[in-house]
């Protein structure tokens, strides 16, 4: 069960549903209340470590090819993955600029390294696993944005003045204020640069599938 597409499927529906437990209205505070902060946090960890590894153990399922498409598709991830490396870097290094660019610049990062490898796949294993992420990235957000404003309607209202759902259109709009561009390139360019090079060469070691053409 574990080395087969339905193992795989179950192993990614556990990994990230679980990461929307605590956007279940109610469902975290009753959990705080039965099992203190700290064993809430120290089980919510144990899980995800366990339905991680089993996403791990799962991930190599029989290929089973969906579509087939022309060498120019392995480009795409060569093209949006150092927009999604930048983003992700910037949410650790600079989570101020990060959050002028988009709302939820992490899961925004997450959708885009998924919807990069579903197309130039094409095989059953990866659009479960990328597209359940993808799916998990697009859920997650409205999900969040819909928490906050009920738990605390104040600091939603300052969020969504200053923010955007959709990267750069807080910025394009005024609403952002100004971002610093010497501090993102410092801080999430170079690195998502150097990291993206990294990521470039290790690929085939690590995935055993070269990620150039």
């Amino acid at each position: 069960m574990i080395d087969t597409l339905w193992g795989l499927a179950l192993a990614t529906a556990a990994f990230y549903g679980l990461h929307l437990v605590p956007l279940i209205p109610g469902l975290r505070p009753r959990l705080v209340g039965w099992l203190t902060l700290r064993g809430y946090r120290s089980l919510f960890s144990l899980v995800a470590a366990a339905t991680f590894a089993w996403l791990i153990v799962a991930h190599p399922a029989p290929h089973t090819e969906l579509w087939q498409i022309g060498s120019w598709a392995r480009l795409i991830p060569l093209v949006v993955m150092p927009f999604a490396l930048c983003l992700l870097i910037l949410v650790y290094t600079a989570p101020v600029e990060a959050k002028k660019i988009a709302r939820h610049p992490m899961l925004i990062s997450v959708l885009l390294w998924a919807l990069a490898h579903i197309l130039p796949n094409g095989d059953a294993g990866s659009l479960i696993l990328f597209g359940g992420t993808a799916l998990f990235a697009l859920v997650d957000m409205p999900l969040a944005d819909a928490r906050l404003r009920r738990t605390d309607p104040a600091a939603w209202a300052e969020l969504a003045r200053r923010t955007s759902f959709d990267p750069f259109v807080a910025l394009v709009q005024g609403r952002a204020g100004r971002l610093d561009l010497r501090r993102v390139m410092m801080r999430g360019i170079l690195p998502a640069v150097i990291a993206y090079l990294v990521i470039l060469f290790a690929h085939e070691f690590v995935f055993d599938f070269a990620a150039l053409p």
